[in-house]
């Protein structure tokens, strides 16, 4: 791969083994088998209908499936991919003139992006409420004493989420969140991921 499809390759630091499967793949594949798995790929993404591979070699049908769709979902989350840094990578990885066209096609011409149905995914937090509560007795126990914490989420899409967690189960969601934010904090630090 060049200097220049790695700087800039939208499939990430390393080739994702599905789309290395592929490549071997296509040598393989006759054009309206790639064809159909790229229209499958593109129908599952813009409408979540899962593909019929009946016609197809089911081994064969589900390598092109995920290779392909690899390449389009994370394409789809660069929205200033440009069409000729697309076109590069894939040739960099000795995709076909015909296989590169057919992605470009569905990719840039047919607008995939502004049809598929993960294009506001995930969902973010608009706003979050807790409280603490403490159950005093429960019908098995006189006396209990045991706290819960109450968490209400809102999403961007108007839609709320309740969360009722014991100690146990807050204590276990605070050490996740701080190890994620420790995590991130240490990939931010990290040369190739840094932004220009």
């Amino acid at each position: 791969m060049s200097k220049y499809a790695v700087e800039t390759s939208f499939l990430g630091h390393r080739v994702p083994k599905e789309v290395k499967l592929l490549v071997k793949q296509l040598k393989t594949t006759k054009s309206d088998e790639y064809s159909t798995s790229i229209d499958s790929v593109v129908s599952y993404l813009e409408e979540g209908v899962v593909p019929d591979f009946k016609k197809l070699d089911p081994a064969k049908s589900r390598i092109l499936f995920a290779g392909f769709y690899c390449i389009l979902r994370l394409a789809l989350r660069h929205k200033d991919l440009l069409e000729n840094t697309f076109v590069a990578v894939l040739k960099d990885l000795s995709f076909s003139d015909q296989v590169i066209e057919e992605l470009v096609k569905h990719l840039y011409k047919k607008n995939l992006a502004s049809t598929s149905r993960n294009e506001h995914f995930p969902e973010k937090f608009t706003d979050v409420d807790w409280r603490l509560d403490v159950v005093l007795s429960n019908q098995h126990l006189a006396k209990v004493l045991q706290p819960e914490v109450m968490l209400e989420i809102k999403m961007e899409n108007k839609e709320g989420v309740t969360l009722k967690l014991s100690q146990q189960e807050f204590h276990a969601l605070r050490h996740s969140t701080a190890r994620i934010l420790h995590d991130m904090c240490q990939l931010r630090d990290k040369k190739f991921i840094q932004s220009k």
